[in-house]
């Protein structure tokens, strides 16, 4: 998943990176970004050196002093943290807008659109008022609509990750 941004607390940054060189910073402030951006960084050497740039000789005589900034198997706890209320506000948003958009001129989404599919199946007018058993027995209840909608989300996130 694309993240455009990433927080970055400044004092928090420099309190805890206050020891490293111009050239740690840099490919610090690199392995962040990209866990930020991936969720993750790769599990080789070869792999994080590529992320930070740096050639084999200068990730090696780096790396320990990287690594002093991350958990064990190169997590980092605070973006790890960051991340998890960034899917958690990413959520409630995704289903505030769903439940802000889905009432329109007194009809659910759910039963406009289900009006639509029945006129398109009967060739009637999608604007009449259409009372029919079948449109009543595949609606569904609200809360149903609600959760498939999340899951969609939830699916069209993963495919993007």
């Amino acid at each position: 998943m694309s993240r455009p941004w990433m927080p970055l607390y400044i004092g928090d940054y420099l309190k805890d990176t206050g020891h490293l060189t111009t050239l740690q910073h840099g490919a610090y402030l690199l392995l962040i970004m990209h866990y930020w951006q991936h969720g993750g960084l790769p599990e080789s050497a070869s792999g994080k050196a590529r992320v930070t740039r740096l050639s084999g000789r200068q990730w090696s005589s780096n790396c320990q002093a990287l690594a002093k900034l991350f958990l064990p198997d190169w997590k980092h706890k605070r973006i790890d943290a960051e991340l998890e209320k960034y899917r958690v506000i990413s959520e409630k948003r995704a289903l505030a807008g769903f439940k802000g958009g889905s009432s329109s001129r007194g009809r659910t989404n759910v039963e406009r659109f289900g009006l639509q599919a029945i006129a398109k199946q009967t060739g009637t007018q999608s604007h009449k008022n259409i009372t029919s058993t079948e449109y009543v027995a595949a609606k569904g209840s609200s809360e149903e609509a609600v959760a498939a909608a999340i899951e969609r989300i939830r699916r069209n996130k993963a495919g993007m990750a």
